[in-house]
């Protein structure tokens, strides 16, 4: 008579916890039938909720986001996995290309993801911490490189202009 996840009867209970059959007259309670089926006041879905009068049981919980049952979402704890993976990649541009412009964020996601992980929002904290080991990589291969590019590269200009090979200025 009664299915908990779809449409339900708006005949099947009366107010006072009886159900109409075809076979009464009126809207007794005395029960359908003589000793079949549970009596009134015995849930009848044996759903962890109980009965709630007239052979219903209460409606399951609603469903968790990403298409998740009644236990809760499917992939809990993974709304932040996307900041680990980000800190990954752009760690791997900086060592590769890009320097300063992708190390920097490269830290400062993998800590953020690392964060996230300990809290339990992301289950993938050793993608942040490549991310900041790659970042922090980066940052000092991009130091070195300015480093030699001023200080080496200025020196080679004036051991040009000394030696009389250069233009000058």
């Amino acid at each position: 008579m009664s299915n908990p996840t779809g449409p339900q009867d708006p005949y099947g209970q009366q107010g006072d916890g009886s159900s109409w059959t075809p076979g009464q007259a009126g809207g007794s309670s005395s029960g359908p039938g003589q000793g079949s089926g549970p009596s009134w006041g015995q849930g009848q879905g044996g759903a962890p909720g109980g009965d709630m009068g007239g052979g219903y049981s209460a409606p399951p919980p609603p469903p968790g986001y990403y298409g998740g049952g009644a236990g809760g979402p499917m992939f809990s704890g993974t709304e932040k996995n996307n900041l680990g993976v980000w800190a990954l990649v752009l760690g791997i541009l900086g060592l590769v290309c890009c320097g300063f412009v992708t190390a920097i964020p490269a830290v400062i996601l993998g800590n953020k993801s690392k964060e996230a992980a300990a809290m339990g929002q992301a289950d993938n904290g050793g993608l942040g911490q490549a991310g900041v080991v790659l970042g922090w990589i980066g940052i000092v291969w991009g130091v070195l490189a300015l480093i030699w590019l001023f200080f080496l590269g200025g020196m080679a200009v004036i051991t040009e202009v000394s030696t009389g090979t250069g233009t000058g200025f």
